[in-house]
């Protein structure tokens, strides 16, 4: 059985976005954290329907603030890994720093493979369409 960390996620769904030519995802606002919290029920339901992952974390929202630590610090960490950067004054954006090559060799290298996060990262999108509705 595979683990999935809350570092695999977060990986898996930067790559996945830079993949599809996306360069920055916005922080602003409860949405973001409802559009994580969409992505990881995706991640939920698919590691329980196809068995063999065991997911290591969970998105739980703060009824109060609306938003998760455990993302807050999942983002800080890949800013340390140079996935991302946070490079305007507030830090509301999240600037993707690779390319779909390093998307597909990071994707390819991650437990549940590309299409997972492929499923993962269309929960976010959808959810942050959604949510700007």
């Amino acid at each position: 059985m595979d683990d999935v960390t809350i570092d695999d996620f977060m990986t898996g769904l930067i790559a996945t976005c830079a993949s599809r030519g996306l360069s920055t995802l916005s922080l602003r606002g409860e949405r973001f954290f409802e559009a994580m919290a969409a992505s990881y029920s995706e991640l939920d339901d698919w590691a329980s329907a196809r068995g063999g992952l065991d997911v290591r974390f969970v998105i739980i929202l703060d009824d109060l603030y609306g938003d998760s630590p455990v993302v807050r610090d999942a983002v800080s960490r890949a800013v340390q890994r140079n996935l991302i950067s946070l490079d305007n004054p507030e830090f509301q954006d999240m600037r993707i720093k690779f390319g779909r090559d390093e998307a597909a060799r990071l994707l390819s290298d991650l437990p549940g493979g590309p299409d997972m996060y492929e499923a993962i990262a269309s929960a976010y999108l959808r959810a942050r369409q959604h949510a700007a509705a």
